[in-house]
C-alpha cells in the first residue's frame, strides 16, 4: 500500500475512494450482472439495464478519482486549490456512484436522478475550472523550468 500512496497527500482520499467505489460498485454489483448475462438473475430487463449503467458509470468515476488522486499532488498550484479540486471530484463521485446506487435501491432514480446528475455535473465543472485556472496561473518561467526538467530527465 505504501507504493500506491507514495507522494500523495491531498489526493490520498481520492485514491481510497476510487478503490472502494470500484470494489463496491465495480466488483460487488458487477458479479450479479455477470450472472444475469448467463441467464441466472432475478432482475427484470429494465432493472438489469439500469444496474448495468450504474455499474459502468461507477467504475468510470472510480478510475477518475483514483488517477486524479495520484496526479493532484504533482501539480504546481496552492494546496487550497488542490483541496477544492480533490473534494469536488470526490463529492461528484459520491453523488454519481453511491448516490445513484442508493436512488436505484430506493426506486427513486426516475424522480431524483436528474437532480443527482445536476449536482454531479456542477461539482465536476467546479473541480475542472479550478484545475484549469490553477494551470493557467502558472508563471511562464515555472512552465519553462518544468519543461526543461522533463527534457533533462529524458536525456539522462
Amino acid at each position: 500500500m505504501n507504493a500506491i500512496f507514495a507522494n500523495t497527500d491531498v489526493g490520498r482520499k481520492n485514491v481510497w475512494f476510487g478503490i472502494v467505489l470500484f470494489l463496491v460498485l465495480g466488483v460487488v454489483v458487477g458479479a450479479p450482472l455477470t450472472v444475469d448475462m448467463f441467464g441466472g438473475s432475478l432482475l427484470t430487463s429494465d432493472q438489469y439495464q439500469s444496474w448495468k449503467v450504474i455499474h459502468g458509470y461507477s467504475v468510470f468515476l472510480a478510475f477518475i478519482n483514483y488517477f486524479l488522486g495520484l496526479a493532484i499532488d504533482r501539480l504546481e498550484m496552492p494546496r487550497a486549490q488542490k483541496e477544492v479540486i480533490s473534494w469536488s471530484f470526490l463529492a461528484a463521485g459520491l453523488v454519481g456512484g453511491a448516490g445513484r446506487m442508493t436512488l436505484a435501491l430506493l426506486s427513486s432514480l426516475n424522480q431524483l436522478g436528474r437532480v443527482a446528475s445536476l449536482v454531479e455535473t456542477v461539482l465536476f465543472v467546479l473541480g475542472t475550472l479550478v484545475l484549469v485556472r490553477g494551470q493557467m496561473q502558472q508563471k511562464p518561467a515555472e512552465l519553462a523550468a518544468g519543461t526543461s526538467r522533463a527534457q533533462h530527465a529524458h536525456a539522462g
